[in-house]
Formats: C-alpha cells, structure tokens, sequence
C-alpha cells in the first residue's frame, strides 16, 4: 500500500512539475510576443526598436538554451518564431530603413554606440551557442542571423555573429 502511495504522490509531483514548467513557457512567450508586437506596431525610433528587439532577443535564447528535452525546446522555439516573425521582420525592416538613411559619419556614430549597448555582450556570448544548440533547425538559425545583422552591419560583422 505504501508503494502505491509513493507512486501516485511521485507522478502527482512530476505531473505538476511538467504543468508547471509548460505554463511557464507559455508565459514566457506570451511575453515575447506582448514586448515585440509592442515594438513593432510603435513610433518610437528605429533604434530603440532594435534595442529592444535585441534586449527581448537575449532573453529568449537564455531561456531556449536552459531546455534540457530536446522536444521541448524545439516546441519552444518553433513557437517563438510562429508568433513572433511577422514583428521581428517588420522591426527590421524599420531599422534597414533608418539605417540606410544614414550618411556614413552617423553610421559610424551607431556602430560605436551600439557597441557601448549593455546587452551586447550578453547577445556576443549567447548567439554562437544558440545557434550550436539549435543548428539542425534553419529556421532558428535564420532568425538568429538576421537580428545579429540588424545591430548593424558595421558592429555584426566586426564582431563575428
């Protein structure tokens, strides 16, 4: 009797441990989505847009590397990127507009402020190992690229992401 008791409060916890750990994700990505639709539909400048593109960025690929089941990580990020790469795109593209309205001394100017940005270096250390974990999945790596080359093509070329 003691070992059915044993077994069901054992599955009951590991039961509530999964819901809790899937409630959380989806959390996590209902915040993704909030922050980058947010952005996306604003008129804040292009810059601080992209700032925070890249902020909301770190944040999800410091979630994505902490999975440790392969099959839940790949169902979070494939969902990051459903819900989100229509807002990203349009971020984006605001950012290669404002960028390729710039005279060379401004983009000199951006690629020495972004490199001041506190969560570059996060973004430095972080993009390579994503982009190890997740390399079977192009569309991940895709993604990962495209906001890297949207820091600029001056400072994402000069560092190597």
């Amino acid at each position: 009797m003691q070992k059915i008791a044993f077994f069901l409060l054992l599955a009951g916890l590991t039961f509530s441990h999964t819901g809790c750990a899937v409630w959380k994700q989806n959390r996590w990505l209902a915040e993704h989505n909030k922050t980058l639709k947010r952005l996306a539909e604003s008129n804040i400048p292009a810059e601080q847009k992209l700032d925070g593109l890249v902020q909301d960025y770190v944040k999800f690929m410091d979630q994505g590397l902490n999975f440790i089941n392969p099959a839940n990580s790949y169902k979070f990020v494939k969902k990051y990127h459903d819900q989100n790469d229509r807002y990203i795109d349009k971020i984006l593209s605001d950012t290669q507009k404002w960028q390729g309205k710039l005279n060379v001394a401004e983009k000199v100017e951006v690629g020495l402020r972004t490199t001041q940005k506190p969560y570059l270096k996060d973004f430095v250390d972080l993009a390579p190992k994503f982009k190890k974990k997740y390399n079977q999945y192009a569309f991940i790596v895709k993604l990962t690229s495209k906001i890297a080359g949207g820091l600029t093509g001056l400072v994402g070329k000069a560092l190597g992401i």
